[in-house]
Protein backbone atom coordinates (compact mmCIF):
# COMPACT_ATOMS: atom_id res chain seq x y z
CA UNK A 1 0.00 0.00 0.00
CA UNK A 2 2.27 2.62 0.81
CA UNK A 3 5.77 1.28 -1.00
CA UNK A 4 7.49 1.04 2.27
CA UNK A 5 7.53 -2.90 3.95
CA UNK A 6 8.69 -3.38 7.38
CA UNK A 7 11.56 -5.44 6.19
CA UNK A 8 12.88 -2.17 4.72
CA UNK A 9 12.26 -0.23 8.04
CA UNK A 10 13.94 -3.13 10.66
CA UNK A 11 16.80 -2.89 7.81
CA UNK A 12 17.17 0.95 8.04
CA UNK A 13 16.11 2.09 11.79
CA UNK A 14 18.38 0.88 14.55
CA UNK A 15 15.40 2.02 16.99
CA UNK A 16 13.48 -0.69 15.27
CA UNK A 17 15.58 -3.74 15.68
CA UNK A 18 14.66 -4.47 19.64
CA UNK A 19 11.46 -4.50 18.48
CA UNK A 20 11.74 -7.67 16.11
CA UNK A 21 12.50 -10.76 18.23
CA UNK A 22 8.41 -9.85 19.20
CA UNK A 23 6.71 -10.07 15.89
CA UNK A 24 5.19 -13.28 14.95
CA UNK A 25 2.66 -14.66 12.41
CA UNK A 26 -0.52 -13.96 12.72
CA UNK A 27 -3.37 -16.29 11.45
CA UNK A 28 -6.20 -14.57 12.09
CA UNK A 29 -6.82 -10.26 13.06
CA UNK A 30 -6.55 -10.07 17.61
CA UNK A 31 -8.26 -8.29 19.52
CA UNK A 32 -7.73 -4.91 19.16
CA UNK A 33 -6.70 -4.57 16.31
CA UNK A 34 -8.21 -4.11 12.58
CA UNK A 35 -7.89 -5.57 9.45
CA UNK A 36 -6.62 -2.32 7.92
CA UNK A 37 -4.04 -2.13 10.78
CA UNK A 38 -2.48 -5.49 9.90
CA UNK A 39 -2.69 -4.81 6.17
CA UNK A 40 -0.45 -1.78 6.25
CA UNK A 41 1.73 -3.37 8.49
CA UNK A 42 2.22 -6.49 6.48
CA UNK A 43 5.83 -6.84 5.48
CA UNK A 44 7.32 -8.86 2.52
CA UNK A 45 7.47 -11.86 4.76
CA UNK A 46 3.59 -11.77 5.55
CA UNK A 47 1.77 -10.55 8.18
CA UNK A 48 3.11 -9.51 11.43
CA UNK A 49 2.03 -9.96 14.87
CA UNK A 50 -0.19 -7.88 17.28
CA UNK A 51 2.63 -6.21 19.47
CA UNK A 52 0.86 -5.84 23.05
CA UNK A 53 2.73 -3.76 25.12
CA UNK A 54 5.32 -2.84 21.83
CA UNK A 55 3.05 -0.90 19.62
CA UNK A 56 3.64 2.13 21.57
CA UNK A 57 7.22 1.86 20.70
CA UNK A 58 6.88 0.33 17.35
CA UNK A 59 4.97 3.37 16.67
CA UNK A 60 7.10 5.66 18.34
CA UNK A 61 9.49 4.53 15.53
CA UNK A 62 8.03 4.60 12.64
CA UNK A 63 6.77 9.00 13.71
CA UNK A 64 10.05 9.09 14.43
CA UNK A 65 10.89 8.21 11.19
CA UNK A 66 7.86 10.34 9.64
CA UNK A 67 9.35 13.05 11.50
CA UNK A 68 12.49 12.87 9.02
CA UNK A 69 11.11 12.47 6.24
CA UNK A 70 9.04 15.70 7.16
CA UNK A 71 12.86 17.59 7.38
CA UNK A 72 13.42 16.25 4.18
CA UNK A 73 10.57 17.49 2.85
CA UNK A 74 9.61 13.52 0.84
CA UNK A 75 6.02 13.66 0.83
CA UNK A 76 5.66 10.18 -0.06
CA UNK A 77 7.97 8.71 2.28
CA UNK A 78 6.00 11.25 4.77
CA UNK A 79 2.68 10.08 4.06
CA UNK A 80 3.71 6.59 4.09
CA UNK A 81 5.37 6.60 7.87
CA UNK A 82 2.30 8.12 8.67
CA UNK A 83 -0.12 5.26 8.14
CA UNK A 84 2.94 2.87 9.59
CA UNK A 85 2.21 5.27 12.70
CA UNK A 86 -1.12 4.83 13.30
CA UNK A 87 -1.44 0.88 11.45
CA UNK A 88 1.14 0.47 14.44
CA UNK A 89 -0.75 1.74 17.24
CA UNK A 90 -4.09 3.88 16.34
CA UNK A 91 -5.11 5.08 19.93
CA UNK A 92 -3.09 8.42 20.95
CA UNK A 93 -4.90 11.28 18.81
CA UNK A 94 -1.27 12.99 18.62
CA UNK A 95 -0.42 11.20 15.89
CA UNK A 96 -3.95 11.61 13.39
CA UNK A 97 -4.29 15.41 14.58
CA UNK A 98 -0.59 16.18 13.57
CA UNK A 99 -0.35 13.71 11.17
CA UNK A 100 -3.47 15.47 9.54
CA UNK A 101 -1.36 18.93 9.75
CA UNK A 102 1.58 17.77 8.16
CA UNK A 103 -0.42 16.30 5.30
CA UNK A 104 -2.90 19.61 4.84
CA UNK A 105 -0.23 21.94 5.75
CA UNK A 106 2.97 21.24 5.15
CA UNK A 107 2.74 19.13 2.25
CA UNK A 108 1.70 21.60 -0.01
CA UNK A 109 4.17 24.16 1.07
CA UNK A 110 7.02 21.97 -0.61
CA UNK A 111 5.59 22.07 -3.86
CA UNK A 112 6.85 24.11 -6.88
CA UNK A 113 4.65 27.67 -6.65
CA UNK A 114 3.22 26.33 -10.69
CA UNK A 115 1.26 23.15 -9.09
CA UNK A 116 0.78 24.30 -5.48
CA UNK A 117 -2.69 24.90 -5.58
CA UNK A 118 -3.66 22.02 -7.42
CA UNK A 119 -1.47 20.03 -5.11
CA UNK A 120 -2.75 21.81 -2.03
CA UNK A 121 -6.11 20.51 -2.86
CA UNK A 122 -4.97 16.48 -3.29
CA UNK A 123 -3.05 17.29 -0.23
CA UNK A 124 -6.00 18.28 1.31
CA UNK A 125 -8.14 15.46 0.52
CA UNK A 126 -5.62 13.09 1.48
CA UNK A 127 -5.30 14.60 5.00
CA UNK A 128 -8.94 14.35 5.14
CA UNK A 129 -9.44 10.54 4.26
CA UNK A 130 -6.72 10.19 7.16
CA UNK A 131 -8.62 11.62 9.54
CA UNK A 132 -11.42 9.89 8.75
CA UNK A 133 -9.42 6.41 8.92
CA UNK A 134 -8.64 7.41 12.35
CA UNK A 135 -12.64 8.44 13.13
CA UNK A 136 -12.71 4.46 12.22
CA UNK A 137 -10.04 3.43 13.71
CA UNK A 138 -9.51 5.48 16.82
CA UNK A 139 -13.31 5.78 17.46
CA UNK A 140 -15.44 9.36 17.18
CA UNK A 141 -13.78 12.04 18.28
CA UNK A 142 -14.83 15.78 18.61
CA UNK A 143 -10.95 16.22 18.46
CA UNK A 144 -10.88 14.67 15.11
CA UNK A 145 -14.06 16.53 13.60
CA UNK A 146 -13.10 20.19 14.66
CA UNK A 147 -9.38 19.24 12.96
CA UNK A 148 -11.46 18.11 9.85
CA UNK A 149 -13.93 21.20 9.63
CA UNK A 150 -10.47 23.58 10.12
CA UNK A 151 -8.86 21.71 7.01
CA UNK A 152 -12.41 22.49 4.95
CA UNK A 153 -12.47 26.09 6.46
CA UNK A 154 -9.07 26.49 5.60
CA UNK A 155 -7.91 24.96 2.93
CA UNK A 156 -10.96 23.61 0.88
CA UNK A 157 -12.93 26.39 1.27
CA UNK A 158 -16.05 23.99 1.64
CA UNK A 159 -17.80 25.96 4.21
CA UNK A 160 -21.12 23.07 4.13
CA UNK A 161 -18.69 20.76 5.08
CA UNK A 162 -17.14 22.34 7.98
CA UNK A 163 -20.32 23.42 9.11
CA UNK A 164 -21.25 19.37 9.22
CA UNK A 165 -17.86 18.06 10.73
CA UNK A 166 -18.56 20.96 13.77
CA UNK A 167 -21.94 19.80 14.06
CA UNK A 168 -20.76 16.52 14.37
CA UNK A 169 -17.67 17.40 17.08
CA UNK A 170 -20.20 19.65 19.01
CA UNK A 171 -22.47 15.85 19.31
CA UNK A 172 -19.77 13.85 20.26
CA UNK A 173 -18.56 12.80 23.95
CA UNK A 174 -16.63 15.55 25.83
CA UNK A 175 -16.80 18.40 22.73
CA UNK A 176 -15.71 21.40 23.64
CA UNK A 177 -18.37 24.03 23.68
CA UNK A 178 -16.76 26.41 21.15
CA UNK A 179 -17.81 23.95 18.59
CA UNK A 180 -21.00 24.39 18.70
CA UNK A 181 -20.82 28.18 18.88
CA UNK A 182 -19.42 28.34 15.49
CA UNK A 183 -21.62 25.61 14.06
CA UNK A 184 -24.03 28.02 13.92
CA UNK A 185 -21.41 30.90 12.97
CA UNK A 186 -21.09 29.32 9.77
CA UNK A 187 -24.81 28.39 9.34
CA UNK A 188 -25.04 31.83 9.50
CA UNK A 189 -22.19 32.73 6.67
CA UNK A 190 -24.45 30.24 4.93
CA UNK A 191 -27.53 31.91 5.02
CA UNK A 192 -29.67 29.30 7.19
CA UNK A 193 -30.41 31.67 10.36
CA UNK A 194 -33.85 30.18 11.37
CA UNK A 195 -31.38 26.60 11.87
CA UNK A 196 -29.02 28.67 13.41
CA UNK A 197 -31.32 30.35 15.52
CA UNK A 198 -33.28 26.91 16.58
CA UNK A 199 -29.50 25.33 16.92
CA UNK A 200 -28.40 27.81 19.85
CA UNK A 201 -32.06 27.61 21.03
CA UNK A 202 -31.23 23.92 21.82
CA UNK A 203 -27.75 24.33 23.20
CA UNK A 204 -28.58 27.11 25.42
CA UNK A 205 -29.97 24.70 28.29
CA UNK A 206 -26.60 22.63 27.88
CA UNK A 207 -24.66 25.80 29.02
CA UNK A 208 -23.76 25.75 32.76
CA UNK A 209 -23.61 29.88 33.86
CA UNK A 210 -21.02 29.19 36.26
CA UNK A 211 -18.12 27.90 33.74
CA UNK A 212 -16.84 30.95 31.24
CA UNK A 213 -15.99 28.31 28.76
CA UNK A 214 -19.45 27.59 28.19
CA UNK A 215 -19.86 31.34 27.18
CA UNK A 216 -23.90 30.82 27.63
CA UNK A 217 -24.38 34.86 27.68
CA UNK A 218 -22.39 34.90 24.54
CA UNK A 219 -25.15 32.31 22.63
CA UNK A 220 -27.77 33.78 24.76
CA UNK A 221 -26.54 37.74 22.84
CA UNK A 222 -26.48 35.54 19.82
CA UNK A 223 -29.57 34.57 19.48
CA UNK A 224 -31.89 37.54 20.39
CA UNK A 225 -29.91 38.91 17.56
CA UNK A 226 -30.66 35.67 14.72
CA UNK A 227 -34.32 36.18 16.22
CA UNK A 228 -34.49 39.85 15.38
CA UNK A 229 -32.82 39.23 11.90
CA UNK A 230 -35.92 36.96 11.35
CA UNK A 231 -38.49 38.91 12.36
CA UNK A 232 -37.21 41.67 9.95
CA UNK A 233 -37.22 39.05 7.03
Amino acid sequence: MTGLSLAALFAGGVCLQPLGNHLQALAATPAGWHAGQLDALAGSGGLLAALGGMRPALAGCFWLQADLAWEKQDPAATAALLQLTVAADDRPLYFWLNGARMLAYDLPAWEPLAVRRQRTDAHSRLALAFLEQGLRWHGPDAALWVEMANIHLRRTGDIESAARCYRLAAEAPHAPYYAARIHAELLRALGRNREACDWLQRQLPKLPADDPAACRDVVLARIRSLERELAAQ
